[in-house]
């Protein structure tokens, strides 16, 4: 997956968490990046969400520290990957 789309997916992923509803930010994306992101994201968001709490917050936290740190794939580590 390319590195750039991962971290939109990541993002769409943790902001949809934090807010309760899987949307890109408005006007930060194409229209057919911004449906991409909503494909791929999707699932994994509804999958973080049945999580128990605390493995939801270790999740956000991992992808936090793989996005600051540039090692590891956000994405990845949301979605319960190898890159936790």
């Amino acid at each position: 997956m390319d590195g750039g789309a991962a971290d939109e997916f990541a993002q769409a992923v943790a902001l949809g968490w934090v807010l309760g509803d899987l949307k890109p930010l408005p006007g930060t994306l194409s229209a057919g990046l911004r449906r991409e992101v909503e494909a791929e994201a999707r699932p994994v968001g509804k999958e973080l969400k049945a999580l128990p709490r605390a493995e939801q917050l270790s999740r956000i936290d991992a992808m936090r520290a793989a996005a600051l740190s540039c090692k590891g794939d956000p994405f990845d580590v949301l979605s319960g990957g190898a890159s936790r």
